[in-house]
């Protein structure tokens, strides 16, 4: 064999017993390892005008429900103003300003709340009720609003009795009970939330839409919104705004904050807004 074919064949020789003799090789880098590559997501920071809406619905057993008139006592309704307060008392519905901490039986329930979702797989398919009780963290700017659902009934009617100018029988069809919620930063750690319920019902019919000197055609179904029973408070990080039924059902309580669970038992429902206590943590997951 000439030397210029043996020596290719040498080479490949010599690469195959070294790798037979001591393995295969093994990074090792010289100086200073660098950073591992983080493939996760990264963490969602707030922007400056935005701020983090912590928002859970808390369903009550009937053993909790006896201990309803003892949480509302532990709250500070005198944040609400009166005039507020005696049309939310109308309409069978509550609410009230929590500062800092809740108390040890809101905490309780929240808390319960968090591992019966966790734990029931008829929870996560959200087919033990009529309302569902996942923990939901939002993202919002001034000029932004966003739906929380509260209560959807897909193929039912029921009939709403608003007491704001005297009682007023309406028979809705397939209600969809959302609050809009709308914030907007006030320094650092504080801002304004406006909470404010709403009515979405019937079919969809399509509509010419004008806007910004432009015209469109939309699908919207009718809707209904309570202004005289909107919640517009200033909180401080960690403070919190809790809604529900008044202790007798009536009126839109009746419908926004009771809820049918998938055994037939009617419970009282509590909502509870949370102003976040950081820019990327969900308060909620920490009781």
């Amino acid at each position: 064999m000439c030397q210029t074919r043996l020596r290719p064949y040498l080479v490949r020789l010599l690469m195959a017993v070294s790798i037979a003799t001591h393995g295969c090789a093994t990074w090792k880098p010289s100086g200073e390892e660098p950073q591992a590559v983080n493939h996760g997501l990264a963490p969602v920071v707030t922007a400056h005008d935005a701020v983090g809406i912590e928002t859970i619905l808390v369903r009550l057993s009937a053993t909790q429900s006896q201990r309803l008139a003892q949480a509302w006592s532990e709250m500070d309704e005198q944040a609400i103003a009166p005039e507020l307060r005696i049309s939310l008392d109308r309409n069978g519905m509550r609410a009230s300003k929590v500062s800092g901490h809740m108390s040890p039986l809101l905490e309780e329930w929240v808390r319960e709340t968090i591992e019966r979702v966790k734990t029931d797989p008829i929870e996560q398919a959200g087919m033990a009720a009529d309302i569902t009780s996942y923990s939901q963290l939002w993202r919002c700017r001034e000029k932004s609003k966003k739906e929380l659902t509260v209560r959807k009934l897909d193929s039912e009617a029921v009939a709403l009795v608003d007491y704001e100018k005297g009682p007023q029988l309406k028979v809705v069809e397939s209600p969809h009970f959302l609050y809009s919620i709308q914030a907007a930063p006030i320094g650092i750690s504080s801002a304004k939330v406006r909470l404010t319920p709403e009515l979405q019902y019937g079919g969809f019919v399509t509509r010419v839409v004008a806007k910004d000197a432009t015209a469109r055609m939309e699908s919207q179904r009718e809707s209904l919104v309570w202004e005289s029973l909107v919640i517009d408070l200033i909180l401080k990080s960690g403070d919190c705004i809790v809604i529900g039924p008044s202790l007798e059902s009536r009126g839109l309580g009746e419908h926004f904050f009771h809820t049918k669970t998938q055994a037939g038992e009617i419970q009282p429902v509590l909502l509870i807004v949370r102003l976040s206590e950081s820019e990327s943590d969900d308060a909620f997951s920490r009781h």
